[in-house]
This record gives C-alpha cells, structure tokens and sequence, in this order.
C-alpha cells in the first residue's frame, strides 16, 4: 500500500528492543480477516510500551470494534481503516533553514591615541606580534555583533551596520616612522543576508550490527553550500553542518517553531 512512496520501506516484521530485557521483539503485519478488537489492542499497546514506542498506530483492513476504538483511544492509539491510512501523511515535512552572509563591503577608521604628535598618512596598522594587520577575522566579529533581528532573520535583507572594535596592543606607523598605540577601529559595512529553505531527504540505513535512521539536506546558495545532516543510533541522535559561507542553520518539522542549531 505505502510501497510507492519515495523514502518508505515497508517491512513483514520489525524487531525493536525490549526496555526491560534488552532482547529483540517483532512488531508485526498481520491479515487476521476480521476486525481487531480489545485483546489485539491491549497486546499492541504493551508492545509499544515495552520497545519505546511512544505512539502506536494499528492500521485494519476489515475494520475495528467499537470498544477496540474506545480502548485504543484510552491507551493513546490512532487507529485507522486503509482509507484514513492511505491519505495519512506518514512522514511530514521536514526542512532545513540556512542563513548566508555575504559582505559587500567593509570600511574601517582607525583611531589612535595621538597627544600632540599627528599621522601622516599613509600609515600602516601593526599587530601586537608586529605583524600588518589585515583584518583577518574582523567578518566573524562583526557576526557576533549583530543585533537579535538580523542575526534571526527569516527573509533576504541588506543590512548597513558599524561596529567599535579595541585593539589593544596594535600600532600604528606613519609615513614619517612615527609610532601611536591604536585605540579602536570603526568598521563600517554593508551585508546581504540570503535565507534559504529546502526540504531535508528521510534514509534509512541498516548497518553490520545496528540500524542507523539518517536524515540529511542541502542547500545551494549563490556563494556556496550547506548539508546538515542528524544520525539516529542506538547512542541517539548526532548533527553534523558542513558549510561553505552558512552561519546560521535550523530545522523545522511540519507547524512546530523553528529550532535553531548552534
């Protein structure tokens, strides 16, 4: 029935492990040629309730009981006749959001502490190691600045922003071999924000000696790319992002909030 569905694998018999013994227990198929009444619903539940199962859907081709349905809903079970199963969306909708950042430009004033010496340009900015300073690292900073509003947001935008930065311990030298201590630098900048949202593909994997449930998503971008991927084991569930120019990544399943990734 759900064979030709993209992602869905459907199978005779489950084996999960029981909570309590560790040992494995199938969870089944079964054409019993007649409706599934209380016994049946009762047995299933305390499966559910043994592998870890937190909410079990009985699917029945003939039909159920009225007290089967009434007993179902007590033990927190959906029950479904192949109609209702048919039209029922087994696995919702699950995307990953990406947010890129792309600096179209960035200016920088270098203030120093002059006294009654003045710069005379050009000049150059030194680290404290003696180094000229390029800006290496200044983008990221800049990031770890922005107010809540832009660094969450959910649409394309250009922002216009300045940041201070102290620089203690850097210099500068003048045209005329003066030397200041730089007390700050103001970095004036433009950013886009891209924001991007596809769709994550469901895989199920079947190792040597576990099942691994594998969810992953990319997104292409016009200045790179992002794969998130989440990997679930018998250890639970581990989250990779391997990004080109991604900052910030979440995921969103069905109606629920958006849950960021960190």
């Amino acid at each position: 029935m759900f064979a030709h569905q993209d992602g869905v694998t459907v199978a005779s018999s489950l084996r999960l492990p029981d909570k309590d013994t560790g040992r494995p227990r199938d969870i089944e198929c079964r054409d019993q040629g007649r409706k599934v009444g209380v016994p049946q619903i009762e047995a299933f539940a305390k499966k559910c309730e043994k592998t870890g199962i937190h909410h079990g859907i009985v699917v029945a081709a003939i039909g159920f009981t009225r007290t089967a349905r009434t007993k179902a809903k007590a033990l927190n079970l959906t029950c479904m006749d192949l109609a209702e199963a048919e039209s029922f969306e087994w696995i919702g909708t699950v995307t990953i959001i990406g947010q890129f950042y792309n600096f179209t430009a960035v200016d920088a004033r270098v203030r120093v502490v002059e006294g009654e010496r003045k710069v005379t340009n050009p000049s150059t900015v030194y680290t404290p190691d003696g180094l000229p300073y390029t800006g290496e690292g200044i983008q990221s900073h800049i990031i770890d600045k922005l107010p809540p509003e832009v660094r969450n947001s959910t649409k394309r935008q250009t922002f216009n922003g300045q940041v201070i930065v102290l620089m203690d311990g850097f210099f500068v030298v003048d045209n005329l071999s003066q030397r200041f201590q730089v007390k700050d630098i103001i970095f004036t900048y433009v950013l886009e924000i891209e924001v991007t949202e596809r769709p994550i593909t469901l895989h199920h994997y079947l190792g040597e000696n576990a099942a691994l449930e594998i969810a992953s998503g990319q997104i292409t971008f016009s200045g790179g790319q992002s794969t998130v991927a989440f990997v679930k084991s018998k250890d639970g569930v581990v989250g990779y992002v391997v990004s080109t120019c991604g900052l910030n990544h979440g995921v969103k399943i069905g109606d629920l909030p958006e849950r960021r990734l960190s």
